[in-house]
This record gives C-alpha cells, structure tokens and sequence, in this order.
C-alpha cells in the first residue's frame, strides 16, 4: 500500500514522457466519463424503475467489472488479448454505419483493429514495455498474435476501401480512418490512442446516446447528473486503486496499470449493456428514460 505520494519515487522503467503522462490523463478525465452514460441507459432499459433495481443494476456493474480484475491478476495474457479482442469490437461498432452484415462487419474490423492493431505495430518498442508492465509476463504470445492480425487487417482494410468505392455514403468514415492512421504513425502510442479515445469514440457515444435518450430539458438534466455521479464514482475508485498499489512501484508504472486494467473491468460490463442490451432494445425504450429515482 502507499502511504503518500512520494512513496512511488520516480517515473519507473517505462519512462513515458509528458505527452504520455498528459494522454492517460485524457484517458482518465476526458475518455473515462463517456461510460459514465451506462447509468442514463440502465434508466432507458427499465433499470431504475425503482431504487431496488438501479441497486440490482449498479451492484451487477462491479461484480462484472471486480471479476475481470480478477481474471486480469490470474490470466494476464489471456486477459490482455481478450480486452484487446473486445476494444477492438466495440470501437468498431461505434465506428460503422448501417448497413448489411458483410458491409458492417468489414467496417467495425477496419476501424477497432487499426486502433488496436496499428498503434501497437507503429510503436512496437515503445508499445512492448507497456504490454509487458500490465502483463508482468513475456509478450512473445501477444506479438505473435498482434503480427498475425496485421495481415488479417490488410485485407479488410482493401475491402473496406472497395466498398466506398461503390459506396460513396462510407467514404467519409474511410478518410477518418486514412487520417486517424497517419496521426497513430505519427503521434506516440498513448497520444495516438488518447486521440481516438476522446476525440472519436467517447465524443460519438455521448452524441449518440444523448440523441437517443434526451427527452426535453428535465431528461437531459437527468442524464448529465446520473453521467457526473458515476464519473465521481469512477475517479474515486481509481484513486483508491492506485493508492493500494505496491509502494515500490514507480508512479508512471502504477497509474498505466490502473488505467488500463481499469479500463478492462469497465470495459466488460459497458460493452453487455450498449452494445448488447441496448442495441437490441426497441426503439420505444430509448425514446424515453425513466427518470423517477433522480
């Protein structure tokens, strides 16, 4: 456990530099927030009819996310490849646009892979110290993996290029991907991927959750309270998390660690209730939150 700050000592033997250091923070306070909404749409699917099951809901939220924690702490390496493996689905279907299941599927591929797969291959000697800290474990599986997927996503990125070509309602969404390509070869690995976090993924959630939810004045109230409370929650625990992290562990170390393991645990049970739930809920149960506990 630390006791204080100073207790970490210095940057450890990742070494990240402010940008790096600026990026997780990003991640943390602009990116984080975005799940935040979870609580807004667990309102829009009936969850908070009643005090008894928004707890039901919120208690069934940690113990989702404490047993990927969990799972992390015993199967480092499977668990880094699945939460790469559900990032990658879950970016991606927040990248595409309507569209048939050939159509959609090479979409969601194209966008989540290139932000897993191409910042990771982009800067494999700045990427492999990370993989290693939260593996604690040889990466020698993980980049074979990663390498392997590299010409899967080649393909699909070829095949996404032929279907804007016939398709010109997807060119736009494939000159974002040309773009954010060329910004994750240039910017340094947690930049590159702080830009999509923030700048792509989270801000197109919330618009899309807001334009789904908002129902007048009170509703959107509604929302951004629910959304502010359970990022406060989301802080707090990532506090308390990097608090209780071995004392000999140097800062930089300690916060990578808490960030993305955070981000794993959180990432399982927000991916269950958007992209599963709530994707395939009518659309008379998105129009409308209850809002009856605020």
């Amino acid at each position: 456990m630390t006791d204080t700050p100073e207790a970490f000592g210095t940057f450890g033997v990742l070494g990240l530099d402010p940008m790096s250091m600026v990026a997780l923070a990003a991640i943390v306070i602009i990116g984080l927030p975005h799940g935040a909404f979870d609580g807004a749409v667990a309102l829009a699917l009936g969850y908070g009819k009643t005090l008894r099951s928004m707890f039901r809901f919120i208690v069934a939220y940690i113990v989702i996310a404490a047993c990927v924690v969990v799972f992390w702490m015993v199967f480092p390496t499977v668990a880094l490849l699945l939460f790469l493996l559900i990032s990658m689905v879950h970016f991606g279907l927040g990248d595409s646009q309507p569209g048939g299941w050939v159509q959609r599927s090479i979409q969601t591929l194209a966008h989540g892979g290139l932000v897993v797969i191409a910042i990771s291959l982009f800067h494999r000697a700045e990427v492999d110290p990370i993989f290693a800290h939260l593996l604690v474990d040889d990466t020698t599986v993980l980049w074979t993996v990663l390498s392997g997927a590299a010409y899967g996503l080649a393909v699909i990125v070829a095949c996404y290029a032929v279907l804007a070509f016939q398709s010109p309602v997807l060119r736009p969404r494939l000159g974002e991907l040309a773009a954010l390509g060329a910004a994750y070869f240039v910017l340094p690995p947690l930049a590159g991927f702080a830009l999509y976090f923030c700048a792509v993924h989270s801000m197109r959630h919330m618009a899309h959750i807001w334009r789904e939810l908002r129902t007048g004045v009170e509703g959107g109230r509604s929302m951004l309270q629910l959304a502010f409370a359970f990022s406060l929650v989301t802080w707090a625990a990532g506090a308390l998390a990097l608090w209780l992290m071995p004392a000999a562990e140097a800062l930089d170390e300690a916060i990578l660690r808490v960030v993305f393991i955070g981000l794993a645990a959180l990432t399982v049970p927000h991916m269950i209730l958007v992209d599963g739930l709530f994707r395939r809920a009518p659309d008379d149960h998105k129009s409308k939150p209850d809002t009856g506990i605020i």
